[in-house]
């Protein structure tokens, strides 16, 4: 179902441009009957249709802490390995 649900969301223009231009590497391929650009074209394709594909929409980013910020002053630190 989470396939569904990513074939279903996140259409903005980049998305119609990579499914698009994977697309049209795999008809062109397809048409010339070259087994590597077919395959490099649905690799682009299932790129396109399954992922966001860019990392600016917050798909690769660590989510932010919804609770309060500590400042330097609040942290402890403590020696791990000391050797004399």
């Amino acid at each position: 179902m989470n396939l569904l649900y990513r074939l279903r969301s996140g259409w903005t223009a980049l998305k119609f441009l990579r499914v698009g231009l994977g697309g049209l590497i795999l008809y062109s391929s397809l048409a010339e009957k070259q087994v590597p650009g077919i395959i490099l074209g649905a690799l682009f394709l299932a790129l396109g249709l399954f992922t966001d594909g860019v990392c600016c929409m917050g798909s690769c980013s660590a989510p932010v802490s919804a609770g309060k910020t500590k400042d330097m002053e609040d942290t402890i630190y403590e020696e791990v390995d000391t050797r004399k």
